[in-house]
């Protein structure tokens, strides 16, 4: 039977195997130097059964193709994954500068096909000041060691580069933290970012490890990394500075002082440390046109105007829903709700807003949506006007108006405002019954009393006041003794000491129940001497077994009671060391406890 199961779990592992996807993939640096030597690897994730490489042209072979094969197999949650990859690498030299494109590979699998991608490797020539600095850093690496390792700093620095340096106000700018190195990196340390003052700023996702790419830089080839991006917009029309980057980093670099007899034959690393500061930008922020009309909210980019209305023919008191919906990319966040002229008679609630933003390199994308919720409260047929948004185009340079259809809204009555004046521009909760807003004057006898029998000035007037200086000399003794009271810490203490003992007696009874041995003697200790130490105002650190007989003894406690309460105290202190208690005895040593804790409050009295 377990080898049928075996045959069975190899046969869904193999099946499985025949289902995945087959791909052919290339690797290879997109840019080199002149003499460089790098890898070119073919990839394909199943066994094929010929691969017939392209004609490389324009890069020397030295080495390849040289085959290597790797499968894995995972078991996840009873789902069985396993994957295979065969690679084919040459080592190729790059002889001249240029572009140059590397046809795909052919691969066949089964009665499958396959073609890798075309890759294109771009080949520069380093200028003669980048080489003979690396040439001659071999020379100067002993003395630059002894004097802490002063890297140039054209050979690691960092920079914040932005995709433009002159907008238009609130026109989005990406800035970019790069690091760029020659040499390894082993970690970094401190950082401090920009503030961006002048700027709203909003961070963009990137990928949490650092994946550094080569790029060229004044004929000079670097591993470039992204610490950070930023999407920036302004938000003063004058020069805005982004302050400078700081980084502390590590980097390793080969030593010639050896230390041992294994350094002189693999040769030694050294890690050295060094600070990195970027150079300030400055952005030039221009001001937008002046001519902006009335309907300008503030956006800048490109947008489009979705207003929509739930309900065109609706009862008084019955609400309706108006959503203004703005898309499109830009400074979305910052769009304030446009303006919208509801009729008279609805009674109109602030907007509600939600939105939606996606904040990429490309900008920020999305939407911006008001909710206006109206309520008419007078029949008729009404207009609502056509909304009008206005936003600017950095693209035209030029200021663009968009404007929606008008609605029109029926209201009929709901039946309610019967008996009521409908007054033009008010709400039925503003209208009053005619004839019932003002009293009429009163013409039967009016109780009025003589002036000698009104409450103020009489013997009960005096009285009432009497009393009332009465609680409040009683009401200011109490709390003044209460205040006095609680002053007192071992007043307090001493008062609530049984509470509290109880309390670690509970707390014991669960540690009994649960069986935690010795949880339940760190509680009965502490319930007792804790008790003690309240009762008897005496810090538990100052409490032993001498001071404690001859405190209790002059409380006029029993000398059967002293010993039971040292019984106590000892067996708790004694129980991690001696054998494992059973149950009966830690009941009956819980009982005991309680019972002399109970006895002693009645006893012992301030």
């Amino acid at each position: 039977m377990r080898r049928i199961l075996s045959l069975l779990g190899l046969f869904l592992l193999t099946s499985f195997s025949f289902a995945q996807e087959v791909k052919l993939e290339v690797y290879a640096p997109s840019l080199v130097a002149v003499g460089e030597q790098f890898r070119l690897t073919y990839s394909i994730n199943k066994q094929p059964t010929s691969l017939t490489p392209p004609e490389i042209k324009n890069f020397e072979i030295l080495a390849g193709p040289s085959s290597s094969h790797s499968t894995s197999v995972q078991v996840i949650n009873g789902r069985v994954s396993q994957s295979e990859t065969i690679s084919y690498t040459y080592i190729l030299e790059a002889n001249k500068e240029g572009k140059f494109t590397i046809d795909p590979a052919v691969a066949v699998v089964g009665n499958q096909e396959l073609k890798s991608n075309t890759i294109t490797i771009e080949v520069i020539k380093q200028n003669n000041s980048a080489q003979q600095q690396q040439q001659g850093q071999g020379g100067e690496q002993q003395e630059q060691e002894q004097a802490r390792d002063d890297l140039p700093n054209s050979e690691l620095f960092v920079s914040v580069d932005v995709n433009r340096r002159s907008v238009y106000l609130g026109e989005p700018i990406v800035a970019t933290l790069k690091i760029y190195t020659v040499v390894t990196l082993a970690n970094f340390e401190d950082s401090k970012f920009p503030p961006f003052n002048g700027f709203w700023s909003q961070e963009i996702e990137t990928t949490p490890n650092i994946e550094f790419q080569r790029e060229n830089v004044n004929g000079r080839l670097y591993n470039v990394g992204i610490i950070k991006k930023y999407l920036l917009f302004p938000q003063k029309n004058k020069n805005l500075e982004i302050d400078p980057f700081e980084l502390v980093v590590l980097y390793q670099k080969r030593s010639n002082r050896s230390q041992s007899i294994f350094d002189d034959f693999f040769g030694s690393v050294e890690t050295y440390r060094k600070k990195l500061v970027s150079k300030p930008i400055t952005i030039n922020v221009m001001d937008l046109p002046s001519n902006a009309p009335e309907t300008f909210k503030g956006g800048v980019g490109s947008f489009k105007l979705e207003p929509t209305l739930d309900k065109k023919t609706v009862k008084t008191n019955e609400a309706i829903t108006l959503k203004i919906k703005i898309s499109g990319s830009g400074n979305i966040k910052l769009i304030d709700s446009p303006k919208v002229e509801f009729p008279e008679g609805f009674e109109v609630y602030d907007p509600k807003t939600t939105d939606k933003i996606t904040t990429t390199a490309n900008g920020a994308s999305g939407y911006k949506l008001f909710e206006y919720v109206a309520i008419p409260r007078s029949p008729g047929n009404f207009t609502i006007p056509p909304i009008e948004f206005t936003y600017f185009d950095p693209s035209k340079a030029q200021y663009v108006t968009l404007k929606s259809e008008e609605y029109n809204v029926r209201v009929s009555s709901d039946g309610a405002d019967s008996g009521t004046v409908s007054v033009y521009g008010y709400g039925k909760e503003d209208i009053k019954f005619i004839g019932k807003d003002i009293r009429f004057i009163k013409t039967g006898k009016l109780g009025i009393k003589p002036y000698s029998t009104f409450f103020f000035g009489s013997l009960m007037f005096y009285l009432t006041i009497i009393f009332l200086l009465l609680c409040f000399g009683a009401a200011t003794y109490y709390m003044g003794k209460h205040q006095k009271e609680l002053s007192d810490i071992r007043l307090i203490k001493n008062k609530k000491a049984n509470k509290v003992a109880r309390k670690r007696l509970l707390i014991a009874e669960s540690h009994l129940k649960t069986n935690s041995r010795d949880l339940f003697f760190e509680e009965i200790h502490k319930a007792m001497w804790g008790y003690l130490s309240d009762k008897l105002s005496i810090p538990v650190s100052n409490l032993t077994s001498d001071n404690a007989r001859i405190e209790l003894k002059a409380k006029e406690i029993d000398d059967i009671d002293i010993e039971e309460f040292m019984r106590i105290i000892s067996v708790c202190e004694y129980a991690r060391f001696s054998p494992a208690t059973d149950d009966s005895e830690m009941n009956s040593l819980f009982n005991s406890a309680h019972q002399l804790i109970m006895k002693l409050e009645q006893i012992i009295k301030k």
